[in-house]
């Protein structure tokens, strides 16, 4: 089995995103706002508010789009290109269809236009991730902010969170490559799946992307190996939440049917 090499495959889609102008360079129309900090890095914190952002403007949306961010240092922006995100900083007298805010930054609003907004609790107690991502990846880091639970509750950094997320990841990655070996069995979607796609889509819709990830892992929990078409669904249904790995996968399988 091909051993899970995230740094390769995160490097290889940044080049080809950049490459590509997959992120529109249209006026950002999602926005949020950074913690300020004195260690002189994004930190864990604002990594999570940077990925809440990125998921949800990729569901409201269906594609990528440009952060517009508010609060952060120019340092900043090269740490967020690593985690696969373009941002920008905050035009001033701009508007935005969805915002993203800490919530104590509440009185942030008081400058920000957004048609909708969405209140995420305070990381706290955090790692560095300068120092997590060379040994977890990106896609493992945004597994565990958003299975970690509720978006409105504070939490702590725990290792073991982390850890599971990593190990999710890397079945993902052993399945969905496994697969590329079995026959197709043709393009039909079955039912089960058609099931498990309406109750993901579901839970996001209602901003509770924990369950929704909850559904996927208990879909594959017991899995030794996946059809082509479950691998298939898996990597879309996924794409949200592991952009990389599920870029990855899809693009293997395209090559395989070509």
């Amino acid at each position: 089995m091909l051993r899970y090499n995230h740094a390769v495959i995160e490097r290889k889609w940044r080049r080809i995103w950049q490459e590509e102008q997959y992120f529109s360079q249209e006026d950002a129309q999602v926005c949020t706002v950074l913690v300020p900090g004195d260690s002189g890095e994004l930190g864990m914190e604002n990594a999570r508010l940077l990925v809440l952002t990125d998921f949800f403007a990729s569901v409201y949306f269906g594609k990528k789009v440009p952060i517009s961010v508010c609060g952060g240092q120019e340092r900043w922006f090269k740490e967020i290109n690593t985690l696969g995100l373009f941002s920008q900083a905050r035009a001033s007298d701009a508007g935005y269809e969805l915002a993203v805010l800490p919530r104590d930054y509440v009185r942030a609003m008081g400058e920000l236009r957004a048609r909708d907004t969405l209140y995420c609790g305070r990381l706290l107690r955090t790692e560095s991730m300068r120092d997590l991502l060379p040994d977890f990846g990106v896609d493992a880091l945004r597994i565990y902010f958003l299975y970690i639970g509720p978006l409105a509750r504070d939490y702590v950094f725990q290792w073991h969170g982390l850890a599971g997320a990593y190990r999710f990841v890397t079945k993902l990655w052993q399945l969905g490559h496994g697969s590329l070996g079995e026959p197709n069995g043709g393009f039909a979607e079955p039912e089960h799946l058609g099931d498990l796609r309406l109750k993901v889509q579901e839970r996001i819709l209602q901003r509770k992307p924990h369950t929704a990830l909850a559904a996927i892992m208990g879909y594959i929990k017991n899995k030794s190996m996946l059809t082509r078409v479950e691998a298939r669904v898996m990597a879309t249904l996924l794409q949200p939440f592991t952009p990389f790995l599920s870029a990855e996968l899809l693009q293997l399988m395209a090559s395989i049917e070509d």
